[in-house]
């Protein structure tokens, strides 16, 4: 079908959601704030989409509205409520906001042109949920705790105790400068054991991000793991935070989230 004109003689575009395993509806409020939701269906996957005036959703505007926290904000919420929704009925693949397309012709030309990779993409998705570790360190206790990873921290840390006071005064010094050249090297350490202990435990695909990836927010680790493995995960970030608490490691779970991680060739 072409692109539509509504009664007010705008242009009709489509906003889509996700690609889905079936052609399913969600029941609840659209990006538009209306529950007008539509579906394409082909070569055996289908486009979830709400029909919006294409003059509101162009990009000239959404680039004019970029700062705008609020209608930003309201768009993000209902997005992510329609992905939980089509969730809980059939797998999909995730789209980022925003992602548009002209009409029912283009974005079914989309699915037949790339039905292949995203047939094998929902069938690695299918029955699965994907859950995130987020890795926070108490600035001083982690600080304290290099010295136990770091062998180099750890045989200054020794002068430092054999040293007079001021030989100890200079060196503790040093030890500050090399806690800060150190802690990065650490940090990357400290994730790769977590994904280890994750993937061990749960037979899962793991993606990590590191501070550079999350613009300097805590490092995070995102697993894809069966429905009803949720059990075995939080049983595992116990034992994980037991066994890092004295590092000054926190960690904290969240989900169940749409598989953006895993998607992001789409």
């Amino acid at each position: 079908m072409t692109s539509r004109r509504c009664c007010h003689n705008r242009a009709v575009v489509l906003y889509v959601y996700a690609i889905a395993a079936v052609a399913v509806t969600p029941e609840c409020d659209a990006v538009d704030d209306t529950r007008h939701f539509g579906a394409v269906a082909a070569g055996g996957v289908a486009g979830i989409y709400t029909p919006v005036d294409g003059d509101a959703f162009s990009q000239e505007v959404i680039d004019r509205r970029a700062g705008d926290l609020e209608w930003l904000g309201a768009i993000g919420y209902r997005h992510q409520a329609v992905m939980a929704e089509l969730m809980k009925s059939t797998a999909i693949i995730p789209l980022r906001a925003f992602t548009m397309f002209s009409s029912e012709t283009s974005l079914r030309d989309y699915l037949l042109s790339n039905r292949e990779p995203l047939l094998k993409m929902l069938g690695r998705l299918d029955g699965k949920r994907e859950f995130t570790l987020r890795i926070e360190l108490d600035p001083q206790r982690w600080s304290d705790a290099l010295a136990g990873r770091v062998e180099s921290l750890r045989v200054l840390s020794a002068e430092i105790e054999a040293a007079s006071s001021g030989k100890a005064f200079l060196l503790r010094k040093k030890l500050d400068e090399e806690k800060k050249r150190a802690s990065r090297e650490a940090e990357q350490q400290l994730v790769g054991e977590i994904e280890t202990a994750v993937a061990e435990k749960l037979a899962c695909d793991v993606v990590s991000e590191s501070r550079v990836q999350r613009d300097g927010a805590f490092p995070q680790i995102n697993v894809l793991i069966e429905r009803d493995e949720e059990s075995r995960l939080q049983e595992l970030h116990l034992a994980l935070a037991d066994r890092y608490a004295n590092e000054g490691v926190t960690l904290a779970i969240t989900g169940p989230w749409p598989p953006y991680s895993f998607t992001t060739n789409v």
